[in-house]
């Protein structure tokens, strides 16, 4: 069939959470269908005009065409205030303030009324006001997260009161369009039965599908390697969740891990490092921040143990995904494991109190039996569940349902 897939971000360079998600769906997807791409640019992300041209090439060796759109609160510090001033005056969410743009709704308009599009994927609620009621066609709407059940749980851990009562109010208000969008879609696609679970219980009636996160399997492979006594956490600080839970294991968990193992190291993988964590790697040799690195693989073949500390989230984490692929012993915390098939004590270890996290990740810094054993069973579990051929197969089956709901 031939599918319009609206895009929140360029999907490539294949690099961590939603970009590694959308590359590799449309990826398989174009193996059955024909894609046409409209995607946001995020300067932060693709820069350059080298970057962009190769973003092209690469995304249109699969997709039939490919679009990129300007996403008007990164064009300057002053169009990201000017967002946020307008969120306070308006009763939609930011997210979709953020995503409003005359050209891509144009160019959505004139391609999915045409006789060349079966079917429209909106791969965020953010793009879902750009919708017609009058294309009377099969759509389908993908949420990487309960967007509202996320932004509480930012608001709860938010120390600024004014900030965290924003928070609130866009928690609110993303609920309430929730509520309003999701029924207009022949179905809604959640990446794990829990969030399935949470948003049919706030909108009942709804047709779901769960097409899970994945992760390349032979990208991403145990190394046989000398392991450090190091602890290694991947993910872009650009990304709020991240950067809480960096500073959160650098202020709450590593001091407890060096008072008993002085010769740890950690690294902290990700783009746009806080400079809390620059700062406190300058005064720490043990610490190592190096910002956005091409390939993460080597950081995480030479550590002992991952660690996923995360306080706020939604979805499943890839991050955890990439990790159980490389067959490395994980301590997560609840939210950081969630909607992922993986048990505490068996595929990875589960800790929520700075004080229980740092004494697991000690407990498999001494005993490298125990950190054999859970790598091979989340490797296992990893190839048995989560490659995307399989994923992509689940995508195909979700649109095939939502063509023959909509005739």
């Amino acid at each position: 069939m031939n599918v319009l897939f609206l895009s929140q971000i360029v999907p490539y360079p294949p690099h961590g959470g939603v970009l590694q998600r959308g590359y590799n769906l449309l990826r398989m997807s174009a193996r059955r269908n024909k894609i046409h791409l409209l995607a946001f640019v995020h300067p932060d992300v693709l820069g350059t005009e080298p970057l962009l041209e190769e973003s092209r090439r690469e995304l249109g060796k699969f997709c039939s065409s490919v679009e990129f759109f300007t996403l008007w609160p990164k064009k300057s510090k002053f169009h990201k205030f000017a967002g946020f001033a307008l969120s306070c005056c308006s009763t939609l969410p930011f997210s979709v303030l953020a995503h409003s743009s005359r050209p891509f709704r144009a160019r959505f308009e004139e391609l999915a009324s045409s006789d060349d599009i079966d079917l429209i994927h909106f791969d965020t609620i953010a793009l879902a006001e750009v919708d017609c009621p009058g294309i009377r066609k099969p759509k389908v709407l993908t949420h990487h997260n309960i967007e509202s059940v996320l932004m509480a749980r930012r608001a709860a851990v938010e120390k600024n009161p004014v900030l965290r009562a924003y928070l609130r109010r866009q928690a609110r208000r993303l609920e309430a369009y929730e509520k309003e969008k999701s029924p207009l879609f022949a179905c809604n696609i959640l990446v794990s039965g829990e969030d399935e679970s949470k948003l049919r219980a706030a909108v009942p009636g709804i047709t779901t599908a769960i097409v899970p996160n994945g992760v390349d399997t032979d990208y991403f492979r145990p190394v046989l390697t000398d392991e450090r006594p190091a602890v290694v956490y991947a993910g872009g600080m650009n990304m709020f969740a991240n950067k809480d839970a960096v500073l959160f294991f650098l202020k709450e968990i590593w001091p407890l891990i060096k008072r008993s193992r002085p010769e740890s190291e950690f690294y902290a993988i990700g783009q746009c490092p806080p400079a809390e964590l620059l700062e406190y790697a300058k005064g720490d040799s043990s610490v190592t921040a190096p910002g956005y690195v091409d390939d993460v693989r080597p950081f995480i073949s030479r550590a002992a143990v991952y660690v996923i500390p995360l306080r706020i989230g939604g979805g499943t984490r890839l991050k955890l995904l990439d990790a159980m692929a490389m067959g490395k012993a994980i301590v997560s915390t609840s939210i950081g494991c969630e909607g992922i098939e993986a048990a505490d004590g068996k595929e990875l270890l589960v800790a929520d109190s700075p004080a229980d996290f740092a004494a697991r990740v000690l407990d498999l810094l001494k005993d490298e039996p125990k950190r054999r054993a859970l790598g091979s069973a989340a490797r296992r579990a990893a190839e048995a569940k989560y490659s995307w051929e399989s994923i992509g197969l689940r995508l195909q089956e979700a649109y095939e349902d939502a063509q023959r709901r909509i005739g």
